[in-house]
Order: C-alpha cells, then structure tokens, then sequence
C-alpha cells in the first residue's frame, strides 16, 4: 500500500470535510437559520482511514466505489452487501470468497459462508456465498474489513461512505412539531374564566 497516497487522499477528505461544513453554515447565515447541529452534518469518508468505531451511532446514506456515482446503502447492513457483492463481480476476488467459505469465523458463527443456515442474519452476496450480519456497526466493519476484504486482497482504499448522525430525522422533525404547535397556539380561541 502506498502511504503516501493515503495521507494524500486522506488529506484531501479532510480539506472537503471542511469545504462542506462551511458552505452548509455559510447557507445557514445567508438564509438566517441559524442552528448549528453537529447531526445534521453529512459526512463522506473513505472506508480505510475513518475507524468503524466512529461510524457508530450514524446512519449511512451511500457508498462509492472509486470516483463514481453514489449507490443510496440506508443500513450498515447494505452498506456490507454493496462493498461485497462489487467487489464479488470481480472474477478473481469471487474466487477468493468462495474459498473463504466456511473458513471464516467469528466466536460462534460463521462470517464468510455459503449458507443461510449457518447464519442468526445472514446477507447474501452471491449464490452460495453469505456474510453474517448479526453485529453492530462497529463489529460489522471491523468484520468485513479486517475477515474478508484484507485476508482476500481487496484494495479497498477507493471506497467511500457517505453517512449522517441518526438524530437528524428526529431532530426535523422536533422541530417541525414545535412549529405546528405554536402555529396551533396562535391560531386556538383564548379562553375566559
């Protein structure tokens, strides 16, 4: 692996990072809404240098693979079978999987295997081949990157997630029911005593 290509990279998803959270509170003052939620911010990272620790907690949006377009993934668990199932229809590393079938596992189930049955919640990749996905995000990544993708000799440097904090839709849509309410307030009768 070329380290000097990922901190370049590296570099340069942090320089948008940075591009993205100031165009986003620049519209913000320009438009005179001024809440600043760090949940609202929408994140892009490439899978080798963000740690699936941070990742947990948020709720993904994408995957890219290369400089391409975004496929919409709204789990982790789609995120997994996306990065798989692409880098599954590349011959050699479909060979690869195939012979990790049933060689691959965690404390007490399979991760990398070629049937259901095996599996508490198995995601399926391609016919006879099947990736657990009974984790939480963290343990999931860790699993697909440091199980599958290394030991099979997958570059998966070029791969992107785009992702958001979960409390975004919440946070929207508490503060479109305070809006309803005063509306309601303003527009109910007053009442006497």
């Amino acid at each position: 692996m070329n380290y000097e290509q990922l901190i370049e990279e590296l570099r340069e998803e942090m320089l948008q990072l940075v591009n993205t959270k100031c165009d986003a509170l620049l519209q913000m003052y320009r438009s005179g809404e001024m809440h600043t939620d760090k949940r609202d911010t929408i994140r892009e990272s490439s899978l080798i240098t963000v740690s699936p620790a941070e990742l947990k907690g948020k709720r993904p949006l994408a995957v890219q693979f290369a400089p391409g377009e975004w496929i919409e993934t709204p789990t982790w668990r789609k995120v997994a079978q996306r990065i798989l199932q692409t880098c599954n229809e590349q011959p050699d590393i479909h060979e690869r999987f195939m012979e990790m079938c049933g060689k691959v596992a965690g404390r007490w189930r399979t991760i990398l295997g070629s049937s259901p049955e095996e599996m508490d919640v198995p995601i399926k990749v391609d016919e006879e081949l099947y990736f657990e996905g009974k984790f939480d995000t963290e343990a999931m990544l860790n699993m697909l990157e440091k199980k599958v993708l290394e030991p099979a000799g997958v570059d998966y440097s070029s791969i992107k997630i785009r992702y958001m904090g979960k409390g975004q839709e919440a946070a929207k849509s508490l503060e479109q029911d305070v809006l309803e309410q005063e509306g309601q307030e303003q527009h109910a009768p007053v009442q006497t005593m």
